[in-house]
């Protein structure tokens, strides 16, 4: 159903399609009266347009028309500006005119980005009033950073030597912006050279097309400039790539222009011809030819409007603009597409120089060609493209390592205590490297109390958030802490922090900016006072950002972990983890199962996830055994059914056989998910240990997550699974990765003690896949943030 427009919304159609109506007013009697005559003619001769057009343009307000109020300018935005350049671009005979303008506005806004009053008074106000035409210079060959033309300052007075090759307007520009390389620092520099000083020469250049844009080439011998004409005493570079970033979709606006012309001039040249009796225009192919151009152009002008209508956010890139390559791009090849259509209609008098179709293709090749050809432009999306994934990528991991750093922090404060209570003598060697590596010295007698005070504080509040009851305030370091361990309890409350934001929803509402009251309405946890000082934490732990107006957000690398899906129910996990692990470490419980152990439980989801889609076409032969008649999916992860349920949601219609000990079979019976679409299970549950499988369970992967056994049971949990395989299946070995950090690998020690199963020792794991009989072993997978690594072996 069709719904009417918010009161007072404007679309962005409408916004246009009013600048265009004031454009057409203000500007078209202009161009139609004074720069479209004598056109084709100026083409022929590759004459320029008169000076006195430019004047004329002046004195019209053309070139205010978006040049800022405090010198005389109209300030209009750059959307407003592209579509007064496009509409003048299609009733222009001269597809190049629109085009000079821009550059010669464009050239007053950098000077006015200067800040120099003795360069803004003397040349703006003849840019702006028509009396003076300027042109910028700056690349001088396919590589768009190797600049010859250079620059050295000599008794007072800067020398210039060099040429610029490729210039719009250089024939009767009375003004340069030449960007060159200073001799003495290899830095970039841009100068204001005026065509009558010495030394300064413009030279003609014949090319295919753009005849009347006065194309041409600056040699530069031995110019001598006053100090006063260098526009910027550094980093000039920034400025020409913002000044590339907007002319890219300036120069987009012109060929939108001339694109619009050319299809209106083609349906009116074909208007009056006949064959057969019939219009042209009412044959099918010539309608749906038309209407293929017609897609083209509202596809070209798409891609403009909105690189056009994003110049106006404050918090874009300043340098690079990718919505502005993007429609370059676009627009171009809309324009190649457009102009071969043309050609194919109007067929031989497409050919000759006496109508317009010949000389469209070949200016609109000139437009095309200007602010990098299509090549580089692909180059840089491309480069931009790999840059932004990747820098996406280490933010995340720097993100989820910033999260692990400060559950170091909690597991030294617990090991801490424990050391100061004597730890257990199954679990003291653990505890002694724990605070080892945390570098922390024992803890005084007389802070043991505030120690335990702390943690008790931490624990009670988030068994209250677990339970849905506000958490209360975070506790306080003691103030007695000093040196290591004020900085360790520090980074354990930011942990805490860390883990009830989680808990009762608070990061995940940070994913929008919002101010403290709206985060913790929003949430329904704890008050606003209590949750604007959990967000100071966080802040202060790099893990919340905030904003000029004083409003949070999660840091972008934590978005992956809060969005939902694997990554964000394993997140929820590690978190659950470390907090219940270090509380077993505190009160000496065991273990409620094996869901909380590493690979295990709602951890498995990111692993099924990595199985599915990076590993199923790296392990050779896999996805054929699957698809055999009677082949299962064995899981030995004894944690309830999860993972075996995670397995069969990911591969679905094949059968998963779950070992599940005796304890947990029930929970695994109860959980089993998915089904099949006649109602029956896809996970079979048999009460076993991980060396139950037999030959006849015809696996075609066996699952085995190795946290909690010791180096025996998965030696044999390996030989069970070896020999339950079908001839070219696949074992994998679900293993905690250790951390590079000395603090995060002790911390997993110490986690992996308190399940009663030491880690292995290094090999061991290899070494249990040799002696099971199995092939091909390799370190298939691995995650550092996840911390998890997946060992895969084949069965002969």
């Amino acid at each position: 159903m069709n719904r009417a427009a918010a009161p007072g919304h404007r679309t962005l159609d409408a916004e246009v399609e009013q600048v265009r109506r004031e454009a057409r007013r203000r500007f078209a009697s202009f161009v139609l009266d004074r720069a479209n005559p004598g056109a084709h003619f100026r083409n022929q001769a590759s004459r320029p347009l008169d000076n006195s057009v430019f004047e004329k343009a002046g004195d019209l307000g053309l070139m205010r028309f978006s040049l800022p109020a405090s010198i005389g300018g109209e300030g209009r935005d750059k959307l407003a500006w592209g579509v007064v350049v496009e509409e003048i671009a299609r009733l222009s005979r001269d597809p190049g005119f629109a085009v000079l303008l821009d550059i010669s506005v464009e050239i007053c806004e950098l000077i006015l980005s200067s800040g120099r009053p003795e360069l803004i008074e003397r040349y703006v106000p003849d840019l702006v009033a028509g009396r003076r035409f300027g042109v910028q210079g700056a690349y001088e060959s396919l590589d768009p950073y190797d600049y010859r033309s250079t620059a050295r300052l000599e008794d007072g007075a800067w020398v210039l030597n060099g040429a610029k090759r490729f210039l719009a307007g250089a024939r009767f520009a009375d003004l340069f912006l030449l960007f060159v390389r200073d001799e003495a620092s290899n830095d970039m520099l841009a100068f204001l050279v005026e065509k009558d000083d010495p030394g300064v020469t413009p030279i003609h250049m014949d090319t295919m097309g753009m005849h009347t844009m006065g194309l041409g080439q600056v040699v530069l011998d031995r110019v001598r400039l006053p100090e006063w004409r260098l526009v910027w005493r550094a980093d000039a570079l920034s400025e020409l790539n913002t000044y590339a970033r907007i002319r890219r979709t300036m120069s987009a606006c012109g060929v939108l222009g001339a694109l619009d012309g050319v299809i209106e001039n083609c349906v009116e040249a074909l208007a009056t011809r006949r064959r057969a009796g019939r219009r042209v225009l009412d044959y099918a192919n010539v309608e749906r030819t038309v209407g293929e151009m017609r897609a083209l152009l509202m596809q070209a002008r798409a891609s403009v409007y909105r690189a056009l209508d994003g110049t106006r956010d404050t918090g874009r890139d300043p340098h690079f603009d990718e919505f502005a390559t993007v429609a370059k791009h676009h627009a171009s090849e809309c324009a190649l597409r457009i102009g071969q259509l043309v050609m194919g209609l109007m067929g031989g008098e497409a050919y000759m120089s006496a109508f317009p179709w010949e000389r469209f293709m070949r200016d609109i090749l000139g437009l095309i060609s200007g602010q990098g050809s299509q090549e580089t432009l692909l180059m840089q999306l491309g480069q931009r493209t790999i840059v932004g994934i990747e820098g996406t990528r280490v933010r995340e991991e720097a993100a989820e390592r910033t999260v692990a750093k400060l559950a170091d922090s909690w597991w030294a404060l617990h090991a801490a205590e424990a050391a100061a209570n004597g730890a257990p003598g199954q679990l003291a060697d653990a505890v002694a490297e724990m605070t080892t590596a945390a570098k922390l010295d024992p803890v005084p007698a007389g802070q043991r109390a505030e120690l335990t005070a702390f943690l008790d504080r931490a624990h009670a509040a988030l068994a209250a958030a677990r339970s849905g009851q506000p958490p209360g305030a975070l506790p306080e370091v003691p103030g007695g802490f000093t040196g290591r361990l004020a900085e360790r309890a520090a980074g354990a409350r930011s942990f805490l922090a860390c883990a009830l934001a989680q808990q009762t929803g608070l990061l995940a509402r940070l994913l929008e900016p919002c101010t403290p009251k709206e985060a913790a309405a929003g949430v329904g946890g704890p008050d606003e006072d209590t949750t604007a000082r959990l967000l100071d934490t966080l802040v202060s732990a790099s893990l919340v950002r905030r904003d000029a107006e004083g409003r949070l957000a999660a840091e972008e690398g934590l978005e992956r972990v809060l969005v939902g899906g694997p990554r964000t129910t394993a997140f929820a996990a590690r978190l659950r983890r470390t907090v219940t692990a270090a509380g077993r470490l505190r009160t000496g419980e065991q273990a409620a199962g094996r869901a909380e152990f590493t690979g295990c439980g709602t951890e498995s989801a990111p692993l099924a996830d990595a199985l599915v889609n990076e590993l199923l076409g790296r392990l050779e032969g896999l996805p054929e055994r699957l698809d055999r008649p009677g082949a299962k999916v064995g899981c030995a992860a004894g944690d309830g059914g999860a993972a075996a349920a995670e397995l069969a949601r990911h591969i679905p219609f094949v059968p998963v056989l779950a070992l599940e000990p005796e304890a947990a079979a029930d929970t695994a019976r109860a959980a089993r998910d998915p089904r099949t679409p006649a109602g029956e299970s896809l996970v079979e549950v048999r009460t076993g240990g991980p060396d139950s499988f037999t030959a006849e369970d015809r696996l075609a992967l066996a699952w085995l997550p190795t946290a909690g056994r010791t180096a025996q049971e998965i030696g044999r949990a390996a030989g069970s699974a070896a020999g339950a395989l079908l001839p070219g299946g696949w074992l994998l070995l679900v293993a905690p990765l250790p951390p590079k950090r000395p603090a995060g690998a002790a911390a997993l020690r110490l986690e992996l003690a308190l399940t009663g199963a030491p880690a292995p020792a290094e090999g061991a794991l290899e070494e249990a896949l040799t002696e099971a009989g199995l092939t091909h072993l390799r370190t298939a997978w691995e995650d550092p943030a996840l911390g998890i690594r997946l060992l895969a072996a084949r069965r002969p």
